[in-house]
Order: C-alpha cells, then sequence, then structure tokens
C-alpha cells in the first residue's frame, strides 16, 4: 500500500526491492496479483466455448468472419475474426466453407487477440479498411499470416446499450456493484482466447496480444493473468499513477469507470498498487512497450519511463532481457508505422520463430 503523498515524491518502491531468489520474486508476483484481483473484484472461471458465425467474405489476402463468442453472466461477444487467406485458396461460398477453413490443420497459424482503443466503432477500428490510420493493427497482421480475433469491449462498438452512450459504464457498474469494467474485459478476452483454441488452423502454443491506449493496457492486464499469451505489445497503453494529472482516471468517474474501488482507496489518500507492478505480472512473456513524449492522454510520461527502466531490470534479473522492449519517442498518442512495424517483428519473433 502506498500513500500517494509518497508514491508522486518517491515512486513507487523497485520490482526487486528485497528480492534475493526466483522464489522470493515468485512470492512477491503471488501478493501483486493477489492484491491486483482483490481491486477489480477477481476474475470468474472460463465458460464453455461457444460462438456463432453470422457472415463470411473473402478478401484477396484474407477472410473476414463476423463473430459472436459466449462469455461469463450468459452474455456474448461480437468479434470480427480474420483468416490469412493462402495463394490460390477458395473463395468462401457458404457457411461451411468458413467452417472448414476454421478447423482446418494443414498449416496451423500463429495468432493474435487485438484489442481496439476508445474508439465508438469498436473493434471495427483495428480490423477494417475503415479503421483510422495508424489504427489497422489486427487487419495488418492478418495480411502477415495471422488468425486475428477482434472483439468488442463493454460499452464499444455493437455492445453499446441504447440507454448509453459508448464508454458509459454505469448500467454496468449498477448491476455489478462489487466488480469491474477491467475484470469484465479481462475474462472476455480471455474467452476470447479460448475461442482462438478452440480453432485447428490455430497454433495454441503461438497466440499474442496486441493493443493501442485502452486496448494497450487490456492487452498486458491479459497477460499478466493468463499465460496462455506468449507476446504482448502495449501501444501507449502504460501509464503510472504517480504524477497522474487525473486524479481519478483509474477510478469511479462519470463516463468510463476502470476500477471503481480504486476511488475509495484514493479518497483516503492511498493506493494499493502502482501500475509497474501489475505489468510486472507479466513476466517473463515476452512484452513490447511503446509510449510518446507528447501523449496528451498519458503526459505524465517521465514516471512511466521510470517504470519501463524498473520493468527492464526486472526482465534482465530474470535472465530473460531479450524478451522485453521498451520505446520512448517524440510522438503524440499514437501508434506510427514504424512503430507497428517494430511491433510485428517482436511478434514475429516470438510467435513465428520456432
Amino acid at each position: 500500500m502506498y500513500t500517494l503523498t509518497t508514491l508522486n515524491q518517491q515512486g513507487a518502491s523497485s520490482l526487486l526491492h528485497e528480492i534475493g531468489s526466483k522464489e522470493d520474486w515468485e512470492k512477491k508476483r503471488s501478493q501483486l496479483e493477489n492484491t491486483w484481483l482483490e481491486c477489480i473484484g477477481g476474475i470468474p472461471p472460463l465458460v464453455k466455448t461457444q460462438f456463432e458465425l453470422f457472415s463470411w467474405e473473402t478478401f484477396p489476402e484474407y477472410y473476414f468472419l463476423k463473430v459472436r463468442y459466449a462469455t461469463f453472466f450468459g452474455d456474448t461477444v461480437p468479434a470480427n475474426l480474420l483468416l490469412p487467406r493462402e495463394v490460390n485458396s477458395k473463395n468462401l461460398a457458404s457457411k461451411n466453407d468458413a467452417l472448414e477453413i476454421l478447423y482446418s490443420d494443414k498449416l496451423q497459424h500463429p495468432a493474435v487477440i487485438a484489442l481496439h482503443p476508445t474508439s465508438e466503432v469498436g473493434k471495427d477500428d483495428v480490423s477494417t479498411p475503415e479503421g483510422r490510420e495508424n489504427r489497422q493493427y489486427g487487419l495488418e497482421l492478418a495480411k502477415r499470416g495471422y488468425v486475428v480475433l477482434a472483439p468488442d469491449t463493454i460499452t464499444a462498438g455493437e455492445r453499446v446499450l441504447d440507454i448509453e452512450k459508448p464508454f458509459q459504464t454505469a448500467t454496468f457498474d449498477r448491476q455489478h456493484p462489487n466488480w469491474s469494467a477491467v475484470a469484465k474485459m479481462i475474462i472476455d478476452h480471455k474467452q476470447g482466447v479460448s475461442l482462438l483454441e478452440n480453432f485447428t488452423c490455430v497454433d495454441s502454443t503461438r497466440i499474442g496480444a496486441i493493443g493501442h491506449s485502452l486496448g494497450g493496457y487490456n492487452s498486458y492486464f491479459l497477460a499478466g493473468v493468463d499465460r496462455r499469451i506468449k507476446a504482448v505489445v502495449c501501444s501507449c497503453g502504460f501509464s503510472t499513477i504517480a504524477g497522474d494529472p487525473e486524479l481519478h482516471r483509474w477510478g469511479k468517474r462519470e463516463w468510463f469507470s476502470h476500477i471503481p474501488k480504486l476511488s475509495e482507496y484514493i479518497n483516503e489518500g492511498k493506493v494499493p498498487f502502482e501500475f509497474t507492478e501489475i505489468a510486472a505480472l507479466v513476466a517473463p512473456t515476452p512484452f513490447f512497450m511503446w509510449m510518446g513524449q507528447n501523449d496528451y492522454i498519458f503526459p505524465h510520461w517521465k514516471p512511466a519511463a521510470q517504470g519501463l527502466n524498473d520493468l527492464n531490470s526486472l526482465y534482465r534479473w530474470l535472465e530473460q532481457g531479450d524478451r522485453i522492449k521498451t520505446l520512448i519517442g517524440n510522438s503524440d498518442h499514437d501508434f506510427p508505422k514504424e512503430i507497428r512495424q517494430m511491433a510485428y517483428l517482436f511478434l514475429d519473433r516470438w510467435l513465428k520463430e520456432k
């Protein structure tokens, strides 16, 4: 537990503070994970993998399927599913054709779950040609040979309630007063990983996660609690509580409340964790982090840079220094082409080169 005053003046304790052995680290990691899960309200067990296939299209380099898969509380998640199209492979003329591709074991592809940023169109922003510039990473990875699942988060895309605007969690918070949107997004994405594992066209040992902004921190939140994720890319999604000009950014707000319980701590002048510690749950999974010094969403880049340095020290201490890549540039809140290319090469190394 930190006081906000101490955190802002001195920063969080080093991840390796009082750590002398791998056993010490595993004990600390377990404590950090328990604190995190307690604050977000816990992550429920996975439900049976079920999905519906609604439509299918054939493009020159990929197949584009619209699906909906089951998740906890009887909910369903709409998602776009993109499959690499092999040279001279057939057009999809029927649902059976699409299912045949999904359950083909002729060539098992690496896969990624591509998590969208704060965009009203949700999944379409990252997985269709209509997505914004520098946001189409799901589509680009499909063209690169990955099976890509791009789901809508709650409050975005097809999951916006009729009574609310996009990214309004008031109804969800009333229905689940002891839970959090963060935990809900994590379980929805864990179910997405299970869906990818279900397809024989996917190599279940080579599944990664990628996202920008909202999708960026959702990617590392997922990887921190799900070891099925073998590589993670976070663009402009890492920030610290220390130095944050928006006190309740991660707590209870009038629009998207990530972790309402966190505001209870903040109102008492303390917080149970720093986000460097939550990012550390990912270790030793290969981890790519990008942030910009001119990021207008997360302007407090200096304490975040210290956090990245601490993460680098942890990976090196674990003798896994080649598994972390941290980049800081003078970009704003963006995922520029040159950075995406580096991120894709990183994913290729850990998900393709076997």
